[in-house]
């Protein structure tokens, strides 16, 4: 199946996104385009403010704080890009890139709070919105300590036990990841078109987390064809379970979407943890994996 030229051609066109993405100069690139479009948003907020555009450009908002949000936006598109990429390297790394660009939607969530303070700062004024902005910013932090610590316990161990099984199965992920990819690109440019047009915009990752749902239940089921090991698929279902419960944290209001990144973050250090420890165990001779013909 892998051998096939579709499939080859579908393959290489992924290869070549990958090599471009990784490319040094081209980060920088994106780079570059982050601080241009930062700078460009205040210019034109400023003119905004000061009623020299134009009504086309009603659609430009007029708080200073708003360039912050949508430099983050652009940068967190980035972030979906390289958790795309990453599946086909490993299951493990896209899911804490998941945390990672929870923490960053839950720091911009933490600036959208400031903007929201009234020029006269009282504390009977922001009391209630202070808790929000603390526990969003908390939130991130325990959220980045987690995925500090995952990448010290994890390490990518290959399910496959032959070689061919091993190209088949990146194969595979290479093509559910070009899918992806082609879907984030529909929506990408279906939330420029709406915020363009004044039409009120769709929450972009809310949408983006429910496919990954489902990719990563496919993952787990495909899994089954490279390993009959319960360890393998007890960890990508709980990878799976991962994914929804950051897609309920995106999904749910201050402090509650901080509190459910911690759980998620919590119970993801945990599973990498004792996979890894269980894997050993098995690379060691014992009692590993559990395979469902052996279990009653």
């Amino acid at each position: 199946m892998y051998n096939s030229p579709v499939v080859l051609r579908f393959t290489k066109i992924f290869d070549r996104i990958e090599h471009r993405w990784n490319n040094r100069s081209f980060m920088k690139s994106l780079g570059t385009v982050l601080v241009l479009f930062y700078l460009l948003s205040l210019i034109f907020i400023a003119l905004q403010r000061a009623g020299w555009l134009s009504p086309f450009f009603n659609f430009v908002p007029t708080d200073f704080f708003r360039s912050i949000e949508l430099a983050f936006t652009l940068l967190l598109f980035f972030e979906v890009i390289e958790l795309v990429l990453s599946l086909v390297k490993s299951v493990a790394k896209s899911m804490y890139i998941q945390l990672e660009i929870l923490s960053l939607i839950l720091l911009r969530g933490a600036f959208k709070v400031v903007g929201d303070f009234p020029n006269i700062i009282t504390m009977d004024v922001i009391k209630h919105d202070a808790i929000y902005m603390f526990s969003d910013a908390f939130g991130a932090l325990l959220i980045f300590l987690g995925v500090f610590l995952i990448k010290r316990f994890g390490r990518h161990l290959s399910i496959c036990r032959t070689e061919d099984g091993l190209k088949s199965f990146i194969t595979i992920k290479k093509l559910l990841s070009l899918s992806l990819l082609l879907l984030f690109t529909v929506l990408i440019l279906l939330d420029i078109f709406y915020f363009f047009s004044g039409i009120k915009v769709f929450n972009f990752f809310h949408i983006f987390y429910t496919i990954l749902i489902f990719s990563d239940v496919l993952i787990v089921f495909l899994s089954l064809r490279y390993s009959d090991s319960y360890l393998v698929l007890f960890r990508n279902s709980g990878f799976a379970l991962g994914t929804v419960v950051i897609r309920l944290a995106l999904n749910s209001a201050a402090p509650l979407n901080a509190l459910l990144g911690i759980v998620a973050t919590f119970f993801l250090l945990c599973l990498v943890y004792f996979y890894n420890k269980a894997y050993a165990d098995e690379v060691k001779g014992q009692n590993f994996p559990i395979k469902f013909s052996e279990r009653k």
